[in-house]
């Protein structure tokens, strides 16, 4: 454990597993996204509409807001590291995942061509990641909140985690994404989150002095 922070370091084997998975599944990249009902035929419903909001980070950054003010209307706490980390960890991974997309230049799922890793030309606009999709900018905004809260909150893990994931599927369902995409997002997420937990706990330990 990080003398700085009183939360536990992520293991190993988390990180591992993402690299693992994605070099499996880039042969299929193709084949799975291809597998998904066309975007004409297909209507989103209200489960997916949920999981797909927990992409956007003003929904995180509600969520915070709630959650600052619920601890400080205990009078019990006033600690606010809770509330820094589920605003600055999916902040960052997303905005890492945006950052990461010119420089992939992987174009999005297109008809015909899924699984292509074959760059885009560079434009004038060469920073505009707009048309590109490695990796997910909303799984890792999904999935940097889910480790903002289980990291804290370890009962919640299997569910917290289980709707992250189901963000990034949306992603892959309405391709928009492929599986290695959102995989990437979630090694992101990890990286940040190990990152930037004992930063939350040292702040929070020197405004509490």
């Amino acid at each position: 454990m990080n003398p700085l922070s009183p939360i536990p370091p992520i293991p190993r084997w988390c990180f591992v597993v993402p690299v693992v998975l994605i070099l499996l599944l880039t042969p299929v990249d193709g084949w799975i996204v291809s597998s998904m009902p066309e975007k004409s035929d297909f209507e989103r419903g209200d489960l997916l509409s949920l999981f797909r909001v927990l992409g956007y980070l003003p929904t995180w950054i509600l969520v915070a807001v709630v959650l600052w003010a619920a601890r400080r209307g205990t009078g019990r706490s006033h600690n606010d590291s809770p509330s820094w980390s589920l605003v600055l960890t999916p902040l960052i991974s997303g905005a890492v995942s945006e950052a990461l997309k010119p420089i992939f230049r992987r174009p999005d799922p297109q008809p015909g061509s899924e699984g292509s890793w074959q760059r885009s030309p560079l434009g004038e606009a060469w920073w505009d990641g707009t048309d590109f999709c490695f990796p997910s900018g909303h799984s890792a905004v999904a999935f940097g909140a889910a480790l903002a809260i289980c990291r804290r909150w370890p009962g919640t893990t299997p569910w917290i985690l289980f709707a992250a994931t189901g963000c990034a599927a949306t992603r892959i369902i309405e391709r928009g994404h492929y599986p290695t995409d959102v995989l990437a997002s979630l090694l992101i997420a990890l990286i940040v989150s190990q990152w930037i937990e004992p930063v939350i706990s040292a702040r929070s330990g020197n405004h509490s002095n």
